[in-house]
């Protein structure tokens, strides 16, 4: 397990592609409704509960890509990029007869002092809204944060949401940082 450079092979994007592919899945088949083949059912889908996966998605790709090696939150995100790459490694070369090659193509985001103040702050609210929530599903929010985990160092992903993410917790934790001083 590499703690000062995380790395992510095929089989970990793959993992993480499933586990986004299975939720949407799962919502577009539960919003059907148990309606009869040829009826789509789309008009009783409601996007909203899409909400905690996708909160959770984003949070998992900050989380790689802006959580330092040393911190508690940094080996806690390396040991999940590291668990689930193994995962979806053993599946793609012994389960599939596939290649797994290395595929990281993102660096760690530099965040702001307030940008690691809010942050924290959403770390904290993450892991309240793992331990307390009543209404929120606390499997699609892991799942969430796993597959954002895995997804974060490809090129693809971290190209179109690492830049966005870092800029507007930088701005947001500026915003704080000005407030509270």
């Amino acid at each position: 397990m590499n703690l000062g450079n995380p790395a992510v092979s095929l089989g970990g994007i793959t993992l993480g592609t499933i586990i986004l592919a299975m939720t949407v899945q799962r919502w577009w088949k539960k919003g059907s409704g148990g309606r009869g083949k040829g009826d789509d059912g789309g008009g009783s889908r409601d996007w909203k509960t899409l909400l905690p996966f996708v909160l959770a998605l984003c949070f998992g790709i900050l989380a790689v890509l802006a959580a330092g090696p040393a911190s508690a939150l940094g080996l806690i995100t390396r040991f999940s990029l590291w668990s689930g790459d193994g995962i979806g490694t053993i599946y793609l070369v012994y389960g599939i007869g596939g290649n797994s090659p290395n595929v990281t193509r993102a660096n760690q985001v530099v965040l702001t002092d307030g940008g690691y103040a809010m942050f924290a702050i959403l770390t904290a609210l993450m892991i309240g809204q793992h331990l307390w929530s009543k209404k929120l599903p606390k499997k699609q929010t892991l799942l969430g944060v796993l597959a954002g985990i895995l997804l974060g160092l490809s090129r693809g992903i971290a190209g179109i949401a690492a830049v966005p993410l870092a800029s507007l917790v930088n701005v947001a934790g500026g915003w704080y940082a000005g407030m509270v001083q």
